[in-house]
């Protein structure tokens, strides 16, 4: 059975038809829009449900011009996200696109836009009982740094690189002090690039973000982790 976010993707790839693969697709806006929405219900709280989304300006036109009703079926692949994550959506959510010229091609900057929350509105959506967050991984998930030492995956947030607040602190002058983050999202773990100067690599290929399958290596600076997933007795006690 494909996990809910492959499942989303699946279906927007019907949104893509005759889109060249270098070129920005609506699954990279529907993504950032999943984790703004996560980021948003994070503490208990109520999901934020009007987003900004900035694109450039020819693939806003592009995409546009191809799938007038995009914002709409933006929304609907939101609402779908955050009944599989049980979050409640106090309204449908809006998404309002805005081109322009300070945004770089295939760049997607996503803004939860707090002064049109209505927490009273529900305009057709029912809302789910409660707010939660994400649940940890029902198997172990880890990673096996430089072959030398394995780190457990027991929180759905983890932080990679020099500066000591990290759950995964990596000694090495090559990695960021803020470099990259585990995310789980969905069941599935994924890893984000944060910015750092050297970037972030999975199997080879530079990625901004990309779900994690065991045996994947991902590359920061100089350091390699190996992700792996199993039962708790089959994570290695590699020291």
């Amino acid at each position: 059975m494909k996990k809910p976010l492959a499942q989303l993707e699946s279906q927007m790839e019907s949104l893509v038809e005759g889109i060249l693969a270098d070129q920005l697709q609506p699954p990279d806006i529907t993504v950032r829009l999943v984790r703004a929405l996560e980021d948003s219900a994070t503490g208990g709280r109520l999901p934020v449900t009007h987003y900004l989304v900035r694109l450039n300006t020819a693939d806003a036109e592009r995409l546009l011009g191809g799938r007038p009703a995009l914002a709409d079926e933006l929304a609907d692949a939101l609402v779908q996200a955050a009944r599989e994550a049980h979050y409640t959506l106090p309204r449908r959510p809006e998404i309002v696109i805005l081109p322009g010229d300070d945004v770089k091609p295939r760049q997607v900057v996503v803004t939860p836009d707090v002064n049109q929350a209505d927490t009273s509105a529900t305009q057709g959506l029912t809302p789910l009982p409660h707010v939660r967050r994400q649940p940890a991984p029902t198997m172990a998930a880890f990673v096996i740094v430089n072959g030398k030492r394995t780190v457990p995956l027991d929180q759905a947030i983890m932080n990679i690189g020099r500066r000591r607040d990290n759950q995964i602190i990596l000694d090495d002058i090559t990695v960021s002090r803020s470099h990259a983050q585990l995310r789980l999202r969905f069941g599935k773990y994924m890893v984000y690039d944060l910015g750092s100067h050297s970037g972030t690599l999975v199997n080879g290929r530079r990625i901004q973000e990309c779900v994690l399958e065991p045996g994947d290596v991902i590359t920061l600076g100089h350091v390699q982790l190996i992700y792996g997933e199993g039962t708790v007795s089959q994570v290695p006690a590699v020291e």
